[in-house]
């Protein structure tokens, strides 16, 4: 596991980025999320810099970043590391939670500047490489560091998204190996219109994020 994301596996978005609303600063600091997995990872090689209760942000924890950035992770059941402590994206750092000024469990998590105020703050999602917009992301599809067993240039072809949840192919038929692919995920057309079959045209793909090649079938794209 090699992500920017916090949470591993199928994860929604309930409340995107600087959404207007009844906040302080007049719309949302982070981006919301909920996962039936709650367990909580580091998003980034940094160091913990506090752990501590507000309330409005609840048990939250703050991680200083390479780039001088800091993660927030609020709303916590509990926690499960140490002011001073070295993380990774695959360590293991809180628990989600319904704490401080919440209406249901989930995770806030939030990126500020280096001022490290509230308000200063990057799109998380940008980080994330997800779309922000409410909806089912899985956190396969976004990762990264993936090597590729592909020859091809992972900047080749058409960049795409997808419409809809869409199957790669091992072939461009109906009949191949499939594995499912959410909405949103962001590919590269390496070959438009190889094959018609199965009533379909298909194209040869690349999913950006992992490199996987394959077929998909061409009226699936944004």
């Amino acid at each position: 596991m090699a992500i920017n994301i916090p949470l591993t596996g199928t994860f929604r978005v309930t409340c995107e980025y600087k959404r207007k609303g009844n906040w302080s600063a007049g719309w949302h600091t982070g981006i919301d999320m909920v996962c039936d997995n709650d367990t909580i990872y580091g998003t980034c090689d940094g160091t913990v810099t506090k752990i501590g209760w507000d309330k409005s942000y609840g048990n939250y924890i703050t991680v200083k970043a390479p780039d001088g950035k800091y993660h927030w992770f609020c709303h916590l059941s509990s926690v499960i590391c140490k002011e001073g402590q070295k993380i990774s994206r695959t360590t293991k750092i809180g628990v989600m939670g319904n704490t401080g000024n919440s209406t249901g469990k989930h995770l806030h998590f939030e990126i500020r500047n280096s001022s490290n105020k509230y308000a200063d703050t990057i799109s998380p999602a940008d980080y994330m490489g997800i779309p922000n917009a409410v909806g089912s992301y899985d956190s396969d599809n976004y990762q990264i560091n993936s090597t590729s067993n592909s020859s091809s240039n992972s900047s080749t072809g058409e960049l795409k998204t997808l419409a809809r949840n869409t199957n790669l192919r091992s072939a461009p038929t109906t009949s191949a190996s499939k594995v499912l692919y959410l909405a949103n995920t962001t590919l590269y057309i390496l070959q438009a219109g190889v094959a018609q079959a199965d009533g379909y045209t298909w194209d040869r793909v690349k999913i950006r994020v992992n490199g996987k090649e394959g077929y998909m079938i061409n009226k699936n794209y944004k």
